[in-house]
């Protein structure tokens, strides 16, 4: 089966399509996987999934696809959007910059996207550095968020005062089951042209 970069994650009225968006972002994803690019991370050693939130999240909210995205897109997707929904540990903000590189460099090489320059003069240490402090400060978090950090905390803080209880850590905050995650309703209409 063949995909469809363009394909429509919207109908005529500007609704949300959930199946056609999730299949959308898993097929952009396993090219991504099974890309150079791709494999190239995961020879570091890092499990890939960050490619993916920031395609959820740019569909979910300001309404884009990656053939649509504009850097202010990307912008609030990384500065706005993952400090206020993703949970990360310290030093996380570097490697979604590098993975998202990676990704821009696959879109750039396989499909010919035109802002894929663009996304990656955006994507630069500087932005790695800024998106770890948006990450860390806990004045950007969201409500869920917020919870859910308060209760790893004092689960942690339970654990601490019975040592014998083994503690695992959690795993990484790619959003799991984001095809159920909020989003902004109603969607913005996707725009038409590059």
């Amino acid at each position: 089966m063949s995909f469809d970069l363009n394909a429509a994650v919207f109908d005529e009225q500007g609704r949300y399509l959930e199946e056609q968006a999730v299949r959308y972002e898993e097929a952009l994803m396993d090219q991504f996987v099974a890309s150079p690019e791709g494999q190239a991370i995961k020879e570091r050693g890092t499990e890939l999934g960050w490619a993916r939130a920031m395609i959820h999240y740019a569909i979910t909210y300001p309404g884009v696809t990656p053939p649509t995205m504009t850097t202010g897109d990307l912008e609030e997707v990384l500065y706005g959007l993952f400090p206020r929904k993703v949970i990360t540990e310290r030093g996380d903000g570097a490697e979604i910059i590098q993975e998202l590189r990676a990704f821009w460099h696959f879109l750039q090489r396989v499909y010919q996207l035109p802002q894929a320059r663009q996304m990656l003069a955006r994507l630069t240490p500087q932005a790695a550095r800024r998106l770890e402090r948006e990450l860390q400060e806990p004045a950007n978090f969201g409500m869920a968020k917020s919870f859910v950090l308060m209760g790893k905390e004092a689960g942690m803080a339970a654990a601490s005062q019975h040592p014998e209880s083994p503690t695992k850590k959690q795993s990484r905050a790619v959003p799991k089951g984001m095809r159920n995650a909020p989003r902004r309703t109603p969607p913005r209409l996707p725009r038409k042209g590059p």
